[in-house]
């Protein structure tokens, strides 16, 4: 029976799809691709004090093997940022960039294995950043090191760039460098992180990331009458935030729809059983009244919902730390997820109106979304061509369509800086598998080698028009192109 649209699961490339027969050339990338993983995670780059340093150090001295031209671009003495670069033959077409971050999440609690040291176990890597971000960065180092050691000329520039500071915004990765260095990168593509391949029992979508939703965060705060613990009182704070929350988890917020998002669901339609395409329909075509409708039916789907909705979900609680006092207040951070045509402030005034002066309550933005928010990609670029193109190679009859993030990163900024960007990663379920910023992060090692094969399929596509190894079980060695002669390099060893 086919999945109606509600049930949807959101994977990466899923191992069986992409079942090749055994090349020499793939086994060579993915031994250095899983190596590169493995010495990374093994690197501490994790927040608040990142070793980046230590991390790009790392990946120059493997630049340095192939003679590769790299610079160290430092905002500050704690933190850093590598650049290095393929040479094309063509300087009419304009660069590509493979970027990735170099700092991870926080080291939490819960972890059962060591989360500075690589564990391989039932085909699996443990470690923190084996999926957010270290697996990029390894995947582009390999490939990188593969194309020069092999002699294989791009025809435009191929860019690597391993940023500072996403997940603390970036301000001393991508938005520094998009102030002060951006004439030595200035790309006209790239590729990052997100992305995914929704499964259907018959079709298979591939989900390029061509959006993020906005990042906000706003505090709640709930005031009361702080004593001691053994006097309980009527205004205590605790109980006014937990019925504050309350009150906000039950506020409807409309549904909107996206040029983006009513191209996703334009796509998927033709997957759905007669009920899934009669919801849709209302959707894209009801009246208002059917359109809310069909979209409350929808969110009952959590990644549906990050697509129609505006989100909110309270992070952190605070209050009282010594268990006998009753504090004078208590508040929460409400992370807020915003679809790329809100009003980040409308939707303050919107909560704030839920409350009166007689409940002591309190709500003001700590983060705020950087406006203007850039244009969506549409995917009639060059570069959405070429995932189109990899993927019905790697899966037959897929339906390729540029969608919306439910997270944000740096692809917002590079959009801002007039980059087309696509995000595209490896085999997760964000709803049972996603394990990033979670205790025993992990990634498999044949969703990993598939990640490195589609990457490494768009690339091949995009700077050079042809397969430099097979990505189709007939005839692969056709796909094989001859070696170029080897380029004049001149070594940037530093």
């Amino acid at each position: 029976m086919r999945k109606t649209f509600f049930l949807a699961s959101l994977l990466l490339l899923p191992g069986w799809l992409l079942a090749q027969v055994a090349n020499p050339g793939w086994d060579e990338l993915n031994r250095e691709a899983k190596r590169h993983l493995i010495n990374l995670i093994q690197i501490d780059t994790s927040q608040p004090e990142p070793q980046e340093l230590q991390a790009t150090r790392y990946l120059y001295k493997q630049l340095n093997k192939y003679h590769i031209d790299w610079d160290i671009y430092r905002p500050d003495k704690n933190h850093a940022n590598l650049l290095a670069r393929l040479k094309g033959s063509d300087p009419t077409q304009k660069p590509i960039l493979l970027i990735s971050h170099l700092d991870t999440a926080p080291i939490g609690e819960g972890w059962t294995v060591p989360p500075l040291r690589a564990t391989e176990k039932d085909g699996r890597i443990y470690g923190l950043g084996s999926t957010d971000a270290k697996n990029y960065t390894a995947i582009y180092l390999a490939l990188l090191t593969w194309l020069k050691q092999h002699n294989y000329t791009p025809k435009r520039d191929i860019i690597f760039l391993a940023t500072s500071g996403e997940e603390v915004g970036s301000i001393t990765g991508l938005q520094w460098l998009g102030t002060t260095h951006w004439d030595k990168i200035n790309p006209g593509y790239a590729l990052n992180e997100g992305g995914g391949i929704i499964q259907d029992d018959s079709n298979n979508i591939v989900f390029a990331e061509a959006s993020t939703k906005m990042y906000m965060d706003i505090k709640i705060t709930a005031y009361g009458t702080g004593v001691h613990s053994s006097l309980p009182v009527n205004d205590n704070a605790v109980y006014s935030l937990s019925q504050a929350l309350a009150k906000i988890e039950a506020h409807p917020l409309p549904a909107r729809i996206t040029p983006t998002v009513r191209t996703f669901f334009k796509a998927i339609r033709p997957l759905q059983d007669e009920d899934g395409q009669t919801t849709i329909d209302f959707l894209l075509s009801g009246t208002p009244q059917k359109q809310q409708a069909a979209a409350e039916i929808m969110s009952q789907d959590p990644f549906f919902r990050t697509q129609l909705k505006d989100t909110l979900n309270p992070t952190i609680l605070s209050a009282s730390k010594d268990t006998g006092v009753a504090s004078d207040e208590a508040s929460a951070i409400i992370n807020v997820r915003l679809l790329p045509d809100s009003d980040p402030d409308k939707l303050l005034e919107q909560l704030r109106s839920l409350f009166n002066a007689q409940d002591n309550i309190s709500l003001e933005i700590l983060e705020r979304p950087q406006l203007p928010f850039p244009t969506p990609m549409d995917g009639t670029d060059p570069l959405f061509a070429s995932i189109e193109k990899t993927a019905q190679k790697l899966l037959p009859n897929s339906i390729t369509v540029p969608g919306l993030s439910p997270a944000s990163g740096d692809n917002e900024f590079l959009r801002k800086l007039g980059v087309i960007t696509y995000g595209l990663g490896p085999e997760m379920n964000p709803l049972e598998e996603n394990t990033a910023h979670t205790a025993n992060e992990f990634i498999s090692e044949e969703s990993f080698n598939n990640q490195l094969k589609f990457v490494a399929g768009v690339l091949f596509d995009f700077a050079y028009g042809q397969d430099l190894l097979p990505l189709q079980t007939e005839n692969p060695e056709e796909n094989t192109p001859a070696k170029e002669s080897s380029p004049d390099v001149e070594s940037s060893a530093k």
